[in-house]
């Protein structure tokens, strides 16, 4: 009898077993999204876009179907499971030149009536982006980063809203919000597990190969746009033409950066004596300190950070993919917005008690990416208002955007930060900041009172600044301007500061010129204007040739590298001298100042492109 009854209990220990494992298999078994493809119109209602159906969906069809993007709507109608949404459509809306993002509402016009979708999520692409699908910049890359944007938006709290103070455009590696760090991480990281887990190898091997072509080709530009900050008298031609190069760069750092996890370091930064010169310099990026470690709340402020704590907690796990993800969206819909605190540190909570027994995996993981042990006390976000332009895109180098305001939080600024407060001393903010890291950060605004070695005039800028007061003076005057990124606007600040970089050389040239090698012939005052001017044309040409060569050797890619600036300069006035000497030679005094003067030019632009 006991024999009988062991073997019951044994059979229903293995029912029980099998009877969880099917539970546990069926939860992530999900039908898949209808995808529906669409085209932007011009129209918009109630701050909504309007969208029709696209006639002829073929050629992104054949992308979706060959490309992880495939995979990206299987785990979105995963993560339906932990959302409120009663639709299981997903729509994709291209428009020309979008900017792309991933967002929930529009309007679908259709036989001249338009239905409510305000409740629907939705990605819009550029159409361009169907011209290509093996490159950075394409479809296969951009479609699942902002995937990952709609999926955190529909399984967290509030639709996963971004609490956005920081007036500046986000970056790899810029610190912002502890919001909008997630959720760019976290979209950052869903953009390369996409190549990672790329089973198209026609695809994955040209995404890796432009990886390194982008790696290769880059080296040498940001080296140079670094000397752009660094030494004296340059004309600034890599920080001019920084938009062709920056997102390449930019692009490259989300990969690089979210594998390897040097993100947690902080950027190179220079003591300049502009700080808005040295906030920008930060900014870009260029090199990582590896000597500095940020601060948690600085690590949790960055999205990079975060990307490379999902590819890490995503890579690291077991199982199918499935059900890597299973885990992370069922931890969003029960955890995430909650409370005031860091998202990633409710993550890491949340899915500790989830998934108990892959605690010292999650700490491990959290240490690694942040550079920091695992705390659930954070300090807050205290946001202080600096007036005066801000550049507040990186590639705006000459603040040609005028944007008025720059606004950090105290918690994660640097020196450079509180020395845009008019009033505040470089010991005071050197003291601020020593005071700050030695109490883990402030607790409130009422601290700033016991900061020892500092003045009491920076303490009332700080107070005044911090303000409630002040917050909703600038959140109400950016809400009443348009602030609208105009690549013109910045073009034109870019030209404007060559031309003042090119009448400073043109000083230092021409009286070069005058005193040692003209001046004997100099007949009189006027002769002195006319060949002043001939001359100020001259380089201003030349300038103009030398910044061309550098934009050109941005864009072009020959092989892995770039064209040379120098080289590419140095062929065009080669055949331009060569051509005018022989216009002029038959007057042997035009053919010696114009061989001089050029000799003299030369050196000038190779100075600014090496």
């Amino acid at each position: 009898m006991k024999k009988y009854i062991f073997l019951l209990i044994f059979a229903l220990c293995i029912m029980s077993f099998a009877i969880e494992e099917d539970v546990s298999a069926e939860e992530i078994i999900t039908e898949k999204p209808n995808v529906i493809v669409l085209k932007g119109t011009d129209e918009t209602k109630d701050g909504f876009p309007v969208y029709e159906l696209m006639d002829d969906d073929k050629l992104f069809m054949d992308i979706y179907n060959k490309s992880f993007i495939k995979k990206s709507v299987e785990l979105y109608g995963q993560a339906l499971q932990y959302s409120n949404l009663d639709s299981k459509d997903i729509y994709f809306a291209f428009r020309q030149n979008s900017g792309c993002y991933g967002n929930i509402g529009f309007y679908l016009k259709k036989d001249g009536e338009l239905y409510d979708k305000t409740k629907s999520p939705h990605i819009e692409l550029s159409t361009g982006q169907l011209k290509n699908y093996n490159d950075l910049e394409s479809i296969t890359q951009i479609l699942p980063h902002e995937m990952g944007h709609v999926i955190q938006k529909v399984t967290t709290s509030n639709n996963g809203e971004i609490n956005q103070n920081v007036v500046d455009i986000h970056y790899s590696n810029i610190q912002t919000e502890y919001s909008t760090a997630f959720c760019e991480g976290f979209g950052e990281h869903f953009e390369v597990i996409s190549r990672m887990y790329e089973e198209n190898n026609e695809i994955k091997n040209g995404i890796y190969k432009e990886i390194e072509r982008i790696e290769n080709s880059t080296k040498s530009i940001v080296n140079s746009a670094s000397r752009d900050f660094t030494l004296p008298l340059r004309l600034d031609y890599y920080r001019e033409v920084s938009q062709f190069w920056q997102q390449k760069y930019e692009n490259l750092k989300r990969h690089e950066l979210g594998l390897s996890g040097d993100g947690k370091y902080k950027n190179l930064s220079y003591d300049f004596m502009d700080p808005e010169k040295s906030i920008l310099y930060r900014n870009m990026g260029l090199y990582q300190d590896k000597t500095k470690m940020k601060s948690l709340e600085q690590s949790l402020s960055t999205e990079i950070v975060v990307s490379n704590f999902f590819i890490k907690l995503i890579t690291t796990d077991t199982g199918e993919l499935n059900e890597r993800y299973s885990k992370v969206f069922n931890v969003f819909n029960k955890y995430l917005n909650k409370d005031s605190k860091p998202q990633l540190i409710e993550f890491v909570s949340g899915y500790i008690k989830e998934y108990t027994k892959e605690k010292e995996r999650l700490l491990q993981i959290f240490k690694d990416s942040t550079g920091h042990d695992f705390t659930e006390e954070c300090a807050p976000e205290i946001w202080c208002i600096s007036e005066g332009e801000h550049s507040n895109i990186i590639f705006d180098q000459f603040r040609g955007l005028k944007f008025p305001y720059y606004i950090f939080n105290i918690n994660t600024c640097e020196k450079e930060d509180l020395l845009r407060l008019k009033g505040i001393s470089k010991n005071d903010a050197e003291g601020i900041i020593t005071y700050r890291d030695k109490n883990n950060g402030f607790k409130n605004t009422e601290e700033f009172a016991h900061i020892e070695g500092v003045s009491d005039k920076a303490i009332q800028i700080l107070t005044n600044n911090t303000s409630k007061e002040q917050i909703e003076k600038v959140t109400s005057t950016m809400n009443e301007r348009k602030f609208e990124k105009s690549f013109y606007t910045i073009f034109i600040a870019n030209i404007k500061h060559l031309i003042s970089r090119t009448m400073m050389w043109f000083v230092i040239f021409f009286l070069t010129y005058y005193l040692f090698v003209m001046k004997a012939s100099f007949k009189s005052k006027k002769n002195i204007v006319i060949v002043a001017i001939k001359k100020f044309f001259k380089l201003m040409f030349y300038i103009l040739i030398g910044f061309m060569a550098v934009a050109v050797s941005s864009i072009i890619v020959i092989g892995n590298r770039t064209l040379n600036p120098i080289i590419i300069f140095i062929t065009v006035i080669f055949i331009y001298e060569g051509i005018t000497l022989l216009v002029i030679r038959k007057d042997k005094l035009k053919v010696r100042d114009s061989i001089i003067s050029t000799l003299m030019i030369i050196p000038i632009i190779i100075y600014s492109q090496y």
